[in-house]
């Protein structure tokens, strides 16, 4: 967890320095963190950044000369020769090589528009001592996620929804609208979080707030409206060539600088692309595989390791007791905003910090349009009415464990939000759909996802990783994503598009299995068929002649049955304590019944309904 906090106070005269300083060490959960920060009397301005070390450790606050501008930031800038040529060019001069540096001056030359020229994954501050203003300015994506309140007249901001919440004035009241959704998808949608009070900022946002003005402005400088769609004419041999040049060129800007870098292997496609498309500068490259054993996923990225000639590290899961371990740290770090469930790799980070400084991470594969994310039937559907029930239903029972359905519900909430929440998720799921009808379906779905699935789902893997080692996503290089993003539906479908890059491009990862279907990635088509075919073989002898050919179980994780046995006690405690029945939103027996249904064992998948809950339980605790 790494990002850029403050305060802003209309009273020039506040005493800001002990709140900053509580604020810097809440953002503190493991001994390695470090923050910086500061505030110059009689401005009521302070800001501070927290993070590794890694990226940018020049210390911070950065200031100009004559102290009127002073500038804080997390992450990186990526191609920046030419931004700095340009200043220079300017007569403007830049004291290092530092972003926070750069980001400063190009504020000072550029104004409020700096932001458009820059590259990267960041957050930043600046406050301007001349205008009385506070500048914040983040990446196209929204990478690094930082939350805003108010406090009355006092305005506040940080990488952490609980220290901002600390702050009496803020308004902590539940949202009916967060919770419907929450219990509905196991995420939030758009820029909300639980508390009335507390907002996501935007991605691709420059929010400007003038001292002593009530409010701020926030301006959007990208979306992904703006990305040219390509021509039917683009034949898929071009877009192969093109599609592994933008991949190359995104790894060559993301493996810049000193660092031991590492991959997270599994059987699937976006680690062993990463993998293959490394170039070769003679660094040691670690990779990183968690499981049960024999899974798929622990086999093929074993042999993916062995074949690229990583220096392979496994971590066996032998039960679910990791879980209980950390799921205090997770939530902690993630505040109730991604479920347990989906906290897999928390427990090797420790021992993953000792062997790299960043991981090149898959995450963000998205941009290749696939089934489960963009099946033909939602991105060729005949009208909006098709497409949006279609994506709602994909929201809540398809993209992960499926949550509550409509029936449940309409009886799981007590009586004092039976009358409320029930249909509202619905609703805010068209509401937070609406800005992006304009753009064709295959494209609304990738853009609506970007946001509402990678940034407040998946993204907060990235989100708890940060807190161990630094993360960089070559899948949000803004050329790579925008080609690819671009592309006719049937060039990408099925990530027609990635496999062939990686048949062609990487031909001996490419005859490694894919745990989705247990076939080489080759569009070699005897290889293939071949393989198919010793597959059956396999398949028949073990089902009527003889177990010869034993399989280990198909999914790293038996989340399910740990939660039956390993688990059990630490799940009733959250669902069934009285604090968690005092709050009351629950019927105490809907819960049991849920709970039952999922100790049956008769059912599939119910553990997502529950995980949510349990997830929600835990974040309140934590925010008291």
């Amino acid at each position: 967890m790494s990002g850029v906090f403050g305060i802003l106070d209309p009273r020039v005269d506040a005493p800001l320095e002990a709140p900053l300083q509580r604020l810097g060490e809440s953002l503190l959960h493991l001994p390695w963190q470090r923050y910086d920060a500061s505030c110059d009397p009689g401005s009521g301005a302070g800001l501070g950044r927290v993070g590794l070390g890694i990226f940018n450790p020049e210390p911070q606050p950065r200031r100009s000369e004559d102290g009127a501008l002073v500038a804080v930031m997390s992450g990186e800038f990526y191609e920046t020769d030419s931004l700095r040529g340009a200043l220079a060019a300017d007569g403007v001069h830049l004291r290092d090589r530092s972003d926070v540096e750069l980001a400063l001056r190009l504020y000072q030359s550029r104004g409020e528009r700096f932001v458009q020229e820059l590259d990267g994954a960041f957050i930043l501050a600046i406050w301007d001592g001349r205008r009385r203003c506070l500048v914040l300015a983040n990446d196209r994506y929204g990478l690094y996620p930082t939350y805003l309140a108010w406090a009355g007249e006092r305005f506040l901001f940080g990488p952490q929804v609980k220290p901002l919440l600390a702050d009496p004035g803020v308004d902590s009241s539940l949202r009916d609208d967060a919770l419907a959704e929450y219990f509905r998808f196991q995420h939030l949608l758009g820029h909300k979080t639980f508390f009335a009070g507390v907002h996501l900022l935007p991605p691709a946002s420059t929010l400007v707030i003038e001292h002593g003005k009530p409010g701020y402005r926030l301006n959007s400088y990208w979306d992904m409206g703006q990305v040219a769609l390509h021509q039917e004419r683009l034949s898929f041999p071009e877009a192969v060539e093109e599609g592994s040049r933008l991949l190359l060129t995104a790894l060559a800007r993301r493996t810049k600088g000193l660092y031991k870098v590492g991959v997270f292997l599994s059987g699937g496609l976006d680690g062993r692309s990463i993998l293959g498309t490394l170039p070769q500068d003679g660094r040691r490259v670690h990779t990183f595989t968690f499981g049960q054993p024999g899974c798929r996923d622990e086999v093929y990225a074993r042999q993916i390791a062995r074949v690229a000639g990583s220096e392979h590290h496994y971590y066996p899961y032998a039960n679910g007791s990791w879980i209980q371990e950390f799921a205090g740290l997770h939530v902690r770090l993630t505040e109730g905003f991604h479920s347990w469930l989906h906290m897999h790799g928390i427990h090797i980070l420790p021992d993953v910090r000792q062997f790299v400084d960043v991981n090149l991470s898959g995450m963000g594969d998205l941009i290749w349009f696939q089934s489960r994310f963009t099946p033909r039937h939602l991105v060729k559907a005949p009208d909006d009415l098709a497409f949006n029930t279609q994506l709602f239903e994909l929201y809540s029972q398809k993209y992960t464990w499926p949550g509550i359905t409509y029936a449940e519900e309409r009886y799981i909430y007590s009586d004092q939000y039976a009358s409320r929440l029930p249909g509202l998720a619905f609703d805010s799921f068209m509401a937070e759909l609406k800005p992006y009808v304009g753009l064709p379906y295959p494209q609304r779905a990738a853009a609506f996802n970007l946001l509402n699935h990678y940034n407040r789902y998946l993204g907060y893997s990235v989100v708890f990783g940060r807190a161990f080692i630094e993360y960089r996503l070559p899948y949000f290089d803004l050329d790579l994503l925008s080609f690819c993003y671009g592309l006719p539906f049937e060039l990408g479908e099925e990530r027609r598009l990635q496999k062939a890059i990686i048949s062609q491009k990487m031909p001996s990862l490419a005859l490694v299995p894919y745990t989705d279907d247990e076939l080489p990635v080759t569009d070699r088509g005897k290889a293939r068929t071949r393989a198919f075919f010793i597959k059956k073989i396999k398949s028949g002898l073990n089902r009527y002649v003889l177990p010869l050919f034993p399989a280990g179980p198909s999914l790293y994780a038996d989340y399910e049955s740990w939660l039956r046995k390993d688990l059990r006690h630490w799940a009733e405690d959250l669902l069934f304590n009285e604090q968690t029945l005092a709050r009351g939103i629950f019927r105490p027996e809907a819960l049991r019944s849920l709970w039952q249904r999922h100790l049956s064992g008769q059912e599939e998948w119910v553990i997502g309904k529950i995980a949510s809950i349990i997830s929600f339980e835990m974040a309140m605790r934590v925010f008291g």
